[in-house]
């Protein structure tokens, strides 16, 4: 309805990071739908296609304009911790 243009493949790729991101433990405010539609807003401002937001790990990957996504400093911190650690355990 916010996006009647979107191609189907860019709000899948983007629905499947941000359940991801929703799905981190330890958040103190997981993002919610106004954080998608902002989220989806700079996407497509930015002309980001969904090949930027697919991997074959997308607990490895940082989503591109993630700080649409987590709000309070400190989830953006912890987020970017737990992929440089998950990172350097492989």
């Amino acid at each position: 309805m916010h996006f009647p243009g979107i191609k189907q493949k860019l709000l899948a790729a983007a629905m499947q990071s941000f359940f991801v991101l929703r799905n981190v433990s330890g958040l103190k405010k997981k993002p919610s739908t106004s954080e998608l539609l902002d989220w989806l807003k700079l996407l497509l401002a930015k002309d980001i296609g969904p090949e930027a937001l697919r991997s074959t790990d997308q607990k490895q990957v940082m989503p591109p304009l993630h700080g649409a996504l987590l709000k309070n400093e400190q989830d953006l911190s912890l987020f970017e911790r737990l992929l440089f650690m998950n990172r350097n355990n492989r």
